[in-house]
């Protein structure tokens, strides 16, 4: 029997919900006003105990005992004290064992971390907070499972983007549940969180393929979260977002790939801006080039998002997500013009995130392998 989340997300998609805002929600946002209608208590923000400071752990690294072992002692001996790990990659499989139903059916489990809740409960044995990645949308799995989930090209067939993935549609039911399954999956295995990443469109799609514009992608994946973190709340789990940096303060960037940076830190306990150096333009934030410049551009990013946090919040009167955002633990060797980040450059980042009043942050690096020294 379907449950309530799937009869709530599937009555507003009857509605209309899912597609269009009231018309007053509508005419506030389109005038620049994009405070959402939604009660204190809906957008309730989890209380931290302690400032966040993370890292990324891939699913291949956290199954193996010496890594992890090896990690572990890194970080009693930093002020580290947190990591993300991966439930859901980028691969679309789930990465550990979760007896439900609904996985089962779908056959996405590939085991690469034989014991998740051990490994769990030996981190939290070191103070460590654990946080579950799971890659929302884009999935290069599930589409030979269940294509009518995902997006559609121009032609009505499955979309596979430039680079050959397949992405999942918001607006499905039946996904969205599939999603939320792996979220009491992680739950039940013991993390302290759930941060979903590539919450949002892939921005090949046509708005001719799937009949939304800028403004129906944005308010799309808003009411998938609205949804979604409603039934986390439910399950005392936090919710954390990861979206584009450039979308914070570039309606163009939010058109394309429906990540509306105002309106979803109402819908969330933590945003996490992947506010990258590497990957901004020549020119932002008043820097050449924003890779050679890491203090300056975490610095510019930060103040836009204060400000865009305030042009959604004027009176201070809603509760809105906390900002830990992603900063840069790789070098860019691909730009013409790059920076070696080693201990450094973290500092530097870091270093902007608390000038600029914030005091959670994590660090991402796809090969997992951390300059130590940048957190004693």
């Amino acid at each position: 029997m379907k449950n309530r989340f799937l009869k709530t997300f599937t009555a507003l998609l009857t509605a209309g919900a899912l597609l269009v805002l009231s018309p007053m929600e509508a005419a506030a946002t389109e005038n620049g006003n994009t405070e959402p209608a939604a009660t204190a208590t809906e957008t309730e923000t989890a209380e931290e105990t302690q400032p966040i400071h993370g890292i990324y752990v891939s699913a291949h690294v956290a199954g193996m005992k010496s890594m992890m072992d090896e990690i572990i002692t890194h970080m009693d001996e930093t002020n580290l004290n947190a990591v993300v790990i991966d439930a859901k990659n980028d691969e679309g499989n789930v990465t550990f064992d979760m007896d439900r139903e609904l996985i089962n059916e779908v056959g996405s489990v590939q085991v690469l971390v034989g014991d998740m809740p051990g490994l769990i409960n030996t981190l939290h044995e070191h103070g460590i907070y654990v946080i579950a990645r799971c890659v929302m949308f884009r999935d290069p799995f599930i589409d030979d499972v269940k294509p009518e989930w995902m997006l559609p090209d121009e032609e009505g067939n499955v979309y596979y983007d430039s680079q050959g993935f397949s992405w999942i549609d918001p607006t499905n039911v039946e996904a969205a549940e599939y999603l939320l399954e792996i979220v009491k999956g992680c739950k039940e295995a013991g993390f302290d969180e759930v941060q979903f990443d590539y919450v949002r469109y892939a921005t090949g799609v046509t708005e001719e393929a799937i009949g939304l514009n800028g403004y129906g992608k944005r308010t799309a994946v808003t009411r998938f979260v609205m949804n979604i973190k409603r039934e986390m709340d439910q399950l005392g789990m936090p919710l954390s977002l990861d979206v584009f940096g450039t979308v914070i303060n570039s309606k163009v960037d939010s058109n394309i790939v429906g990540q509306e940076y105002q309106r979803l830190s109402m819908f969330c306990d933590y945003m996490s801006p992947m506010v990258y150096p590497s990957h901004y333009a020549n020119g932002c934030f008043g820097q050449d080039v924003p890779d050679l410049h890491p203090y300056e551009t975490i610095d510019g990013a930060m103040k836009v998002s204060i400000r865009s946090f305030a042009i959604a919040n004027p009176a201070g009167n809603r509760k809105q997500a906390k900002v830990r955002p992603w900063l840069q633990g790789f070098s860019a060797t691909y730009l013409p013009k790059d920076r070696k980040y080693g201990a450094e450059e973290l500092k530097l980042q870091i270093q902007a995130v608390y000038d600029n009043g914030g005091d959670s942050w994590l660090i991402w690096n796809p090969s997992c392998k951390y300059a130590w020294d940048a957190f004693k």
